[in-house]
């Protein structure tokens, strides 16, 4: 017989992220009165809804007043109907061959981007015997290129589909590639292109009644685009994109009020003086220039802090700004606690929110790595407990 092991203790390292509950539905509110009762919100909780933990969050939403929830594909859709999550699911990048009788079964409303995946759909229907028509929504391609029906596609799957009686077509959408440059022109080429898809649908009868191109940029920036449902996502965990023009130049919109909701937190482990000249971390790509104060962190890229803080990233302890030293390994991070009178083992550190009057958010973190605050939310590993806060 194979040993096992059950162990008692449960999260013991300390580095954990809060996630404030409160701050979710308070931004899920601003989104509705901002886009009106009219629009439809479908909260997007995909990829564990940003680092945030679906589960968790999509309760939370839907206790708020969220109907619609928009996940990547099956499985994070399963992951919301066993967190007991009642509302529709929109699956935005469809459903993979051999999955459409578990899509059904859930109740799960597929996106579709071929005539044959409606087809397919509709076969699983009748396996299943269903007597309700299975609710479909069309991702058009308006010009992303990267998924979604051809254009010059949709007169044959506008005849197709009223050849599936198994199948409503319920809704129909796309994306837009550069939805917060206000003057980008092929983001409006794609809004004219859609414009002209809805036009084409009505002209062999098919009225979806559900429209959608706007992401979150697009929910707050653009009204043109909301038509009767948008898609935030970045937004529901505070943040949005900084609208700009074409020149790079930033474009003078009132933001929303929205509130951060996730904090990432760890604690001093280690705590040691050295002196002037000392190599820090692996490679000693770091050396101290004066005798400092230096202290180990629980926290590493084995948990979604980026390498490419090395240099530039900082985090908070006891109030104040503490650079990093050395490059981050798996596990640990160096920093300078110097200037930090008292800094000691087990004080608190914060990699992501408030610490007295000092702050750094997702966004700090994704400018000191060069890149969008949307992957720096992302990279948080599944070894981080997220805690929700009421």
């Amino acid at each position: 017989m194979a040993a096992t092991f059950t162990s008692s203790r449960i999260e013991t390292r300390p580095n954990w992220a809060e996630v404030s509950l409160p701050a979710l539905r308070h931004n899920f509110r601003v989104l509705q009165e901002h886009v009106g009762s009219d629009v439809t919100i479908c909260a997007v909780v995909k990829c564990d809804a940003y680092g945030h933990g679906a589960p968790g969050c999509a309760l939370a939403l839907e206790q708020g007043g969220a109907k619609w929830f928009g996940v990547t594909s099956t499985d994070e859709g399963v992951i919301l109907r066993e967190a007991g999550i009642t509302g529709r699911v929109l699956v935005m990048c469809g459903v993979y061959r051999g999955e459409e009788e578990d899509a059904l079964r859930l109740s799960l409303t597929p996106a579709v981007f071929r005539l044959q995946d409606a087809a397919a759909l509709a076969q699983a229907a009748v396996r299943q015997r269903l007597t309700s028509r299975v609710a479909i929504h069309l991702k058009i391609d308006t010009g992303m290129a990267r998924l979604g029906l051809p254009l010059a596609d949709l007169e044959s799957f506008a005849e197709g589909i009223q050849r599936l009686p198994q199948i409503e077509l319920e809704g129909v959408f796309s994306h837009l590639a550069s939805s917060e440059v206000l003057d980008d022109e092929a983001t409006q080429r794609q809004i004219e292109r859609f414009t002209a898809a809805l036009r084409t649908l009505a002209a062999y009868g098919l009225h979806p009644r559900l429209r959608h191109l706007a992401n979150t940029s697009a929910a707050i920036e653009r009204p043109d685009t909301w038509h009767n449902f948008v898609r935030p996502g970045l937004a529901l965990y505070g943040y949005e994109q900084q609208p700009c023009y074409g020149d790079g130049s930033p474009a003078t919109a009132l933001p929303l009020p929205l509130q951060p909701v996730l904090a990432w937190k760890t604690h001093v482990i280690a705590v040691h003086d050295v002196p002037a000249g000392q190599a820090l971390g692996y490679n000693g790509a770091y050396k101290t220039l004066a005798p400092a104060r230096i202290a180990t962190v629980s926290v590493g890229y084995g948990d979604g802090l980026s390498r490419r803080l090395f240099g530039n990233g900082e985090v908070l302890l006891r109030g104040q700004r503490a650079p990093i030293r050395g490059r981050i390994s798996m596990d640990l991070t160096l920093v300078d606690v110097t200037h930090i009178a008292g800094a000691a083992i087990g004080d608190e550190v914060t990699l992501i929110g408030r610490s007295g009057a000092q702050e750094i958010t997702a966004r700090d973190l994704a400018r000191w790595e060069g890149t969008v605050v949307y992957e720096t939310l992302c990279n948080l590993t599944k070894r981080v407990p997220r805690r929700y806060v009421e």
